[in-house]
Formats: structure tokens, sequence, C-alpha cells
């Protein structure tokens, strides 16, 4: 017949037993959360890789079909969007310069004169 302190050091064992299988859940649980979330990142990650090389095929298309465009007009119709480009800058330029420095001096208010009736 086990004895009290046998008991004793048996219900020990079992309460640290009960303690350390929930310690194991609580980090099995934490490693498939991280696991989850690092498969999301990975997916997003495709994506924008996917987005970004639909972006650059795209951007290239349009280029070269510029570039092919350009190369089969007129040279008056070069210089002519050229001058508008140029134009568009400088209009740019100014609207930031107003902008930022404000509207200006603006004329002080009128007084009344004095002595007038």
């Amino acid at each position: 017949m086990p004895s009290a302190t046998d008991q004793t050091l048996e219900n020990q064992n079992e309460e640290e037993l009960n303690s350390l299988h929930s310690k194991i859940r609580s980090l099995r649980s934490v490693t498939i959360d991280i696991l989850d979330d690092a498969n999301r990142q990975n997916d997003q990650l495709d994506r924008t890789t996917n987005t970004f090389s639909s972006f650059a095929s795209s951007l290239f298309s349009t280029s070269r079909h510029h570039s092919r465009s350009v190369a089969a007009s007129s040279a008056l119709r070069q210089y002519r969007v050229i001058a508008y480009i140029v134009m568009g800058v400088v209009v740019l330029w100014l609207v930031m310069k107003v902008w930022r420095n404000g509207p200006g001096p603006t004329a002080p208010a009128a007084t009344p004169l004095e002595g007038e009736y």
C-alpha cells in the first residue's frame, strides 16, 4: 500500500504532467498560427509579384506601341507633342510656384477719410 508521501508525489507529478501538456498544446497552437501567417504572406507576395509582372509587361507594350506610333508620324506631329509636354511642365511649374508662395500681397483695406460728412 502506497504511503501518503508516495501519493503526494504522484499527485504532484500528475499536476506537472498536466501543466506540461497544456504548455505543449499552447506552443503547438502558436506554431500553427505562425505557419498559417507565413503561408498567407507568401500568397500575398506571389500576388504582388504577379501584379508587378503584369504591370511591367503592360508598360513595355505601351512604350513599344508609343515608339512605333511616334516613329510613324510626321516630324511636325512629333514637334507638336514635344511642345505640349514642355508647355505642360512650364504650366505645372508656374502653378507650383504660385501655390507655394501664396496669392501674393493684397492691397490694404480702404479707410474712410476723416472730416468728410
